[in-house]
């Protein structure tokens, strides 16, 4: 649970960033550069693999994971502010539970109350009704992220079983970055680019922090929690992320919607995690 919380905080802040220091740089560039940054920060595990045959199987999870969900999630950002950003997120929960009732051919219906909740608080933070075509073209594309994502992330708990974490996460971060940076080079002429070097640095701390450590974090702790808290994590950071969006960032947001809506998601989290299965005490 530790691992989701960290990862929640971190994320948070992340979405203002974004938006404030990544303007001007085409989204697939900032998509594939994260990305690459991943894959370089976990090279050092090729020194722990047991063999370098490539896994196909976590390659492929990493392109859907990671790739789509970042080539739809940035791109995202030309439409909408980045607090908006954060609150479209919120029909994730769901998709988890949908991914792991497809995976498991089950769906237990008392996990569906906390996950409703958590989309309630998200939704009551922020609401705002479409009122233009690119509103919506950024509603989509955000949907598209959070299935890809909410796929990734149930998936990995069966895919990845009981190899090590850190060398899953390499082939992840490479079958993401080869699935990016291949639809960045064939749509982006690369001549146009022009990164400053803040932005450089903003890149690295996304790349390296926000995407490389958070996402393994992230994956390490979805096998240790059951689906719920798994799903309405996933809207854990949204208040927050708000709250960021306007003390570091600038931007505006209802005070009482946020006070509403963070308390429904706290709530949502402690259901899911009192799901949990405890160990069994056997008196001796």
């Amino acid at each position: 649970m530790i691992y989701l919380v960290v990862v929640s905080i971190v994320w948070a802040f992340s979405f203002g960033l974004i938006k404030g220091q990544l303007t001007g740089i085409q989204p697939e560039v900032v998509a594939s550069i994260r990305l690459l940054l991943c894959v370089v920060s976990f090279l050092p595990c090729l020194l722990f693999l047991k063999s370098f045959k490539p896994n196909s199987k976590l390659m492929l999870l990493g392109a859907l994971q990671f790739g789509v969900m970042y080539l739809a999630y940035i791109q995202s950002y030309q439409y909408l502010p980045g607090y908006l950003v954060a609150v479209f997120t919120i029909f994730t929960p769901m998709y988890v539970l949908l991914v792991n009732a497809v995976i498991n051919k089950y769906f237990n219906m008392k996990h569906l109350l906390p996950v409703l909740i958590s989309i309630v608080g998200a939704s009551v933070i922020v609401f705002k009704s479409p009122q233009q075509a690119e509103f919506i073209t950024g509603f989509l594309l955000l949907q598209l992220a959070n299935i890809a994502f909410a796929i990734g992330q149930v998936s990995y708990k069966h895919v990845a079983k009981d190899q090590p974490d850190s060398e899953n996460m390499l082939w992840m971060y490479i079958g993401a970055a080869l699935l990016a940076s291949t639809y960045t080079v064939i749509n982006v002429d690369l001549s146009q680019v022009n990164i400053a070097a803040k932005q450089w640095w903003a890149l690295i701390y996304l790349g390296v922090i926000s995407s490389g450590l958070c996402f393994y974090f992230w994956n390490k702790g979805s096998k240790q929690v059951n689906t719920p808290t798994l799903a309405v994590m996933n809207n854990g950071y949204v208040p927050l992320a708000v709250i960021f969006a306007i003390t570091f960032f600038a931007e505006s947001a209802d005070y009482m919607r946020l006070s509403i809506g963070g308390a429904l998601i706290g709530l949502s989290v402690y259901l899911a995690y009192s799901m949990q299965k405890k160990p069994v005490k056997i008196n001796t």
